[in-house]
């Protein structure tokens, strides 16, 4: 009988420990933040597209399941022809401590949007929390006719399997044998498409759009993010606890560490 992610999480041993180590780091020579938590290694590009440009779930033998070949995970929206975020115009460490980091960033589409993303690690958990928020720099609809975010793995081997499910609430993810990346959003839906060797995936949020004057901000949009190693089932499993904070799934402090690997969410 399997059991629920939630219960899962409770009943596994944990083992008290020192902080692990942790932090968000700057490659001096490209610029790009690395954030490296017990669970995963991920990278932010700076350049265009900026956004996440390797996924590292710990315990796979290093092996990126984004791989090379450019834009990997970024936004994008349809007015007055497409147009993608493009490079990092800012970005900083906000917080930084006992197992937690909270990262900004901004990125610009060079029209009339700007993307300020505040980004949330934790140690002790696969999964990571974005808060979007949309800067009018000129008279915009915040999300329309848009990949909010979209996800292009470029590993080049054409071995990922895709699915996307509706409850308990829209979710979609990628898995090959190397692990798995997963997108949840409570606001908006979930797509998968077939598109070159790797496949696409998207979350969309034409739902809570708005009409922005120059100058204004959107409310904050957040979705979730997440990698282990696993496949499609465990991807859907952690939907259950994902926009938890860890502290309440794991009721230990920030600074324990799970027995075992998330990518073993399966019940007896």
């Amino acid at each position: 009988m399997r059991r629920s992610a939630m219960t899962w999480a409770l009943s596994v041993l944990l083992i008290a420990s020192a902080a692990t180590a942790f932090g968000a780091t700057v490659d001096e020579k490209a610029q790009n933040w690395t954030i490296t938590t017990d669970m995963y290694t991920i990278v932010w590009n700076v350049d265009a597209q900026g956004g996440y440009s390797s996924i590292i779930p710990a315990g796979n033998d290093d092996v990126d399941l984004f791989g090379a070949g450019g834009r990997n995970l970024y936004h994008s929206a349809n007015y007055a022809g497409w147009k993608d975020w493009g490079a990092t115009a800012d970005a900083e460490v906000v917080e930084e401590g006992d197992g937690k980091i909270v990262m900004s960033f901004v990125q610009e589409d060079g029209g009339s949007k700007n993307y300020h993303v505040t980004a949330t690690y934790w140690d002790g958990v696969p999964y990571w929390k974005h808060e979007l928020v949309i800067e009018a720099v000129a008279a915009v609809t915040s999300f329309s006719d848009g990949h909010e975010p979209m996800c292009e793995p470029r590993a080049g081997g054409g071995d990922n399997e895709f699915d996307f499910w509706d409850a308990p609430f829209a979710h979609n993810a990628f898995a090959n044998d190397n692990g798995y990346f997963a997108m949840y959003t409570e606001e908006g839906s979930a797509r998968t498409h077939v598109w070159e060797a790797d496949g696409r995936m998207d979350l969309v949020h034409d739902n809570v759009q708005v009409v922005l004057d120059k100058g204004t901000m959107s409310d904050p949009l957040t979705y979730y993010m997440a990698t282990a190693v696993g496949g499609l089932d465990d991807a859907h499993d952690l939907a259950e606890i994902v926009t938890k904070e860890p502290a309440e799934v794991l009721a230990v402090s920030a600074k324990a560490k799970l027995a075992t690997s998330w990518g073993d969410l399966k019940g007896e």
